[in-house]
Formats: C-alpha cells, sequence, structure tokens
C-alpha cells in the first residue's frame, strides 16, 4: 500500500482563514469593529450566508479561481511547472484574468479595475475561504500550505492512477482530490476571453454546491427559490414569509443586534465629534441618533434574550469573547432605560461611560478618549452604518445566479 508523502491536514487552516478574514475586515469601508462586536456579527452572517464575505463582488470569481489553480495541477502534471513557480504561476494566470476583465463590457465587481497589475490582494484571497465552504474546494488547506502541497497531491494523484493501470486498487485517489470532480470546464482558451457573466450549467452547479453544502441556509433557499430582491437589508426581503422557522429566527436575531449594536456605534462617533469640537459632525451624529430611535422602538429590546443570540453564535468560527457579552448586555439595559431613544441617550451619562470604557478597555493606549495623537487622526466616522451581514454581496451573487438560469426578467 502506497504512504502518504504529505501531512495532509493543515491543522493551522482555520486560524488562518479566520486570520485572513478579520485583515480583509480592515480593508473595507466603515467595517472598523471599535466595540469589539464583530465576532457576533460575523458568526450570524456565516450562519445566514456561509462561504460569503464582504470583499467578494461576482460569483463566477468561484469558478475562475478554481480553474486557475486546476490549470497550475495541470501544468504540474506534464512537468511543464516547477514546485517552487506554483505562487507565481498562479498570480500571473490572475493578473491575466485582471487584464481581460478590465477590458470587457461588464465590469462591474472587477478586481483591479483600478490598479491592474499593482492589485495587492488577487481574488484567489478573497474567495479561497468560501470555495472550501462550498464544497468546490475539497483540499483542506490554507492558501500558502496548497501552494506548498500541491505538487505533492498531483503527484500522489498520478501514482494511484499508475498502480490503478497496472490492476491495483485506484480508490485513494479521492484522498488526493483537490476541486470537485463536477467543477464544469473553464472557457476555451482560458484565461483569455473570460468574463463575469455565468453560463448554465456553471449556475446549476454553483446552486447544487451551495444546495448540498449548507441546505438549511437562507443562502440555499434564496438562491434555489426566490427572486432577487433590491432592499437594504436581508429581514427587508418581500418573500421572508416563506423563510424556514430558523432561517426567521436567525434574521430577527441579526435585525436586534444590528440597530442595537448601531445605537452604540453612533454614540460612539457623537462622543469623539464632541473632543473634536467639530460642529457640524456633533450635529450629523445627533440627528443620526434621531433617526435611530424610530428603529430601535420598533423592536422588542426589553424583551430580548440575549442568551438565544450567544447561543447561535456561539457555533460560529470565531470565538465570542464573555467582554463583548458583557457589553452587549450592559449597553441593552442603557438603551431600554433610555426608552429607545437617541436624544434619551445621548444625554444618559452611563450609557456614554459605558461606550467610552468599552472602546479604552480594547484599544488601551490608542483609545481616542485618552490619546489626543490618536484623536487627532480619526476621520469622523467608524462604523457607524447598520449592519446588513454581507447582503450586498449576496445580492450581487444571487442576481448573477438568476440572470444566467432565467434572463435578465427572470
Amino acid at each position: 500500500m502506497l504512504q502518504s508523502k504529505l501531512a495532509w491536514l493543515d491543522h493551522d487552516a482555520d486560524a488562518r482563514e479566520r486570520s485572513m478574514r478579520v485583515l480583509a475586515m480592515f480593508e473595507e469601508r466603515d467595517t472598523r469593529d471599535e466595540l469589539g462586536l464583530g465576532a457576533i456579527r460575523d458568526n450570524l452572517a456565516d450562519l445566514l450566508f456561509p462561504g460569503t464575505s464582504t470583499i467578494q463582488t461576482r460569483l463566477r470569481y468561484m469558478l475562475l479561481v478554481a480553474w486557475v489553480y486546476q490549470q497550475v495541477e495541470a501544468e504540474l502534471a506534464q512537468g511543464a511547472l516547477a514546485a517552487e513557480k506554483v505562487p507565481a504561476r498562479a498570480a500571473d494566470l490572475e493578473f491575466r484574468i485582471v487584464d481581460v476583465l478590465r477590458e470587457s463590457d461588464d465590469r462591474a465587481g472587477v478586481f483591479g479595475i483600478g490598479s491592474g497589475r499593482t492589485l495587492q490582494r488577487l481574488p484567489s484571497s478573497v474567495y479561497w475561504a468560501g470555495l472550501a465552504s462550498w464544497g468546490i474546494r475539497k483540499v483542506p488547506l490554507s492558501q500558502e500550505r496548497y501552494h506548498r502541497s500541491v505538487a505533492g497531491l498531483v503527484e500522489q494523484r498520478r501514482e494511484y492512477g499508475r498502480l490503478e493501470g497496472q490492476g491495483g486498487s485506484g480508490s485513494g485517489d479521492s484522498e488526493y482530490r483537490t476541486w470537485h470532480p463536477g467543477l464544469p470546464k473553464p472557457p476555451d482558451g482560458f484565461p483569455g476571453g473570460v468574463s463575469l457573466a455565468l453560463e448554465v450549467g456553471e449556475a446549476e452547479f454553483l446552486l447544487d454546491r451551495v444546495r448540498e453544502s449548507h441546505p438549511t441556509s437562507l443562502l440555499a433557499h434564496l438562491f434555489e427559490g426566490c427572486a432577487p430582491a433590491d432592499v437594504t437589508y436581508p429581514w427587508e426581503h418581500p418573500d421572508r414569509a416563506s423563510f424556514s422557522e430558523r432561517q426567521q429566527a436567525l434574521l430577527d436575531q441579526a435585525e436586534k443586534l444590528a440597530v442595537l449594536a448601531q445605537g452604540a456605534f453612533l454614540l460612539y462617533n457623537l462622543a469623539l465629534s464632541e473632543r473634536r469640537e467639530r460642529e457640524e459632525w456633533v450635529e450629523y451624529y445627533q440627528q443620526w441618533l434621531d433617526d435611530w430611535t424610530e428603529s430601535a422602538h420598533a423592536l422588542p429590546f426589553a424583551e430580548w434574550n440575549l442568551d438565544e443570540l450567544f447561543a447561535l453564535t456561539e457555533v460560529g468560527a470565531l470565538r465570542v469573547p464573555e467582554g463583548a457579552r458583557r457589553f452587549l448586555r450592559d449597553w441593552r439595559e442603557r438603551v431600554v432605560a433610555c426608552g429607545s431613544d437617541g436624544a434619551r441617550l445621548r444625554a444618559d451619562e452611563a450609557a456614554r461611560d459605558l461606550v467610552r470604557r468599552r472602546e479604552t478597555l480594547l484599544k488601551k493606549a490608542r483609545s481616542r478618549f485618552t490619546n489626543p495623537q490618536a484623536l487627532t487622526q480619526w476621520s469622523g466616522q467608524s462604523g457607524a452604518h447598520r449592519y446588513n451581514y454581507r447582503w450586498p454581496t449576496v445580492m450581487r451573487f444571487h442576481r448573477d445566479l438568476h440572470t444566467a438560469l432565467y434572463g435578465e426578467e427572470g
């Protein structure tokens, strides 16, 4: 029996993926986590829309990235590529895709649309975790570990094929499989001539992968049973009545967290604006808190059992620190005590003190409340927008899928 020459399991893969997700968060507009609630938000997003991220753009990248690495593996198998050249070759193929897509008619969501070959983060790193979550990437390795190991995987597959040809068992081949066997073939001339429009067979494959990997998720339900909806938040979807009881419960928790957390972030931004003595900023956040009141009044925060939220998010990939739970409980109490009223909340010294202490605990010497330089460098807005749980990405994915399957008009 052939012995494996590879350390197959990458025990740091999950940690690497989590780290990449956290790093990616800081590359986006207004996703900063100044009050340490990001783990709760992201775990809810994973439950609702697994495999997605806020910096993904178009659905076909799920296939483009897989095709890049399929070509890399084919070149390794043919002896046309040295193992140490794998990262450079994969990057070259991705940059060739960048070049093609920048000249295409459909450039919405193209990576590198402005930067071209100076693009710092390639699509493969953005979609790597999603490819595994949807069962398209079968090898459980971080991207870096894959780069180091793929030549050995290709060699093992070839050796199993040789043994099978000699009458031996080739059943072990699946152990070294890197991509789903049903992955559609790339277009002729790949990566030349590619676009971001999905073919029907490609859309069906992606739908099957989501349906098989996450059958009870809201993502699967939307992809399979709903037309795309142009709404700001997922809980506003016009087909919500068709969602499962669990999906609706998740959305209920997500909406309450989004509104509750936004109140804290708005008060945080207001307090910093006051410290900066920027009158126009102060007026802006006062008005925003007043507007927030309407959403807060519509939700039953007083009856909300936060333990239900924490039980849901405890099963996510990111650990929810006890400090985040304690802050959210205390903040909910202040909101309820102030009648979910933004004007009363901004006048409440206990609420202000709670936000100030939370930020200082997290930032320590870099707290904007205690460090004049950090306050001066503050841009005027930090995390003030309401959580949407990657909904813009999901809407774009859904439109891409629906257009391929049913046409623009559905």
